[in-house]
């Protein structure tokens, strides 16, 4: 659901885009950019992005508009016209200038073939030792060979293995209890962290209760200065007029 707020801000930021956007197309010279296809080409681009961003900016602010109006009516309609007059023109300015499509370059013909060797070449060159042969993979006939696994050339005995569960069940452990000590130390800051927020907390209400206080004291010395200044005005009026009825009558006598 959208806000009044952006509701606001879309229509007074439809008209400006708008404008914005044909003050750019009108003053760009996009028939003299022959040179630079590729930067007229992205400028193209960003172009069009705007013009889309103002169409969703307009179709937004039509439905946002409950009460339209004649005149309404009227401005949205020069909008969308012109975003549609834009939009066609940069079209054609992107297809102008758009660099043309370039097919990466073949690998596979610049790639070797693989070297295929014959049976009788791999059986010169093994080795004669009949000790070497019996510790060897036979070859095969072909380019691949059998790799042996590295679990099968670890030799596997109880006792290692017995060793192997026992470190890892040390490690275990270990780590169990790292956990259990973070867990309880996290749990003792939040304990510590609980105890400060509820003494601010306390000392908050407290500075609010007198701010309180202060506030209603504050009223009522103002309530009784504003009545003492006045009968101080009263009192010096009055005497200024008696003193001055008392010349005057001095003077007539």
């Amino acid at each position: 659901m959208r806000t009044d707020e952006q509701i606001l801000h879309d229509k007074i930021n439809l008209p400006r885009l708008v404008k914005c956007i044909e003050k750019s197309v009108q003053e760009d010279d996009w028939a003299k950019s022959r040179p630079a296809k590729r930067d007229t080409w992205i400028k193209a681009q960003g172009m069009l992005q705007k013009i889309r961003h103002a169409r969703v900016l307009l179709k937004n602010v039509e439905l946002d508009d409950v009460d339209t109006t004649p005149a309404s009516e009227r401005r949205y309609q020069h909008f969308r016209v012109t975003l549609e007059r834009l939009e066609d023109y940069m079209l054609k300015v992107e297809q102008q200038v758009a660099p043309p499509v370039q097919r990466p370059k073949a690998l596979l013909p610049s790639i070797r073939p693989p070297v295929v060797k014959s049976p009788a070449t791999q059986e010169t060159a093994e080795p004669q030792s009949p000790s070497a042969e019996a510790t060897l993979v036979p070859a095969q006939a072909g380019p691949s060979r059998i790799i042996p696994d590295v679990e099968d050339l670890i030799p596997t005995t109880p006792s290692n293995s017995r060793a192997l569960q026992e470190e890892l069940s040390e490690q275990l452990a270990l780590m169990a209890t790292q956990l259990r000590r973070n867990a309880t130390h996290f749990s003792e800051s939040l304990q510590k962290d609980k105890t400060v927020v509820e003494a601010m907390q306390e000392k908050l209400e407290g500075n609010f209760d007198f701010m309180k206080r202060e506030r209603i004291r504050l009223r009522d010395f103002r309530g009784k200065s504003g009545g003492t200044t006045c009968l101080v005005i009263m009192s010096i009026l009055i005497v200024l007029i008696a003193f001055m009825l008392m010349v005057f009558v001095i003077r007539v006598t």
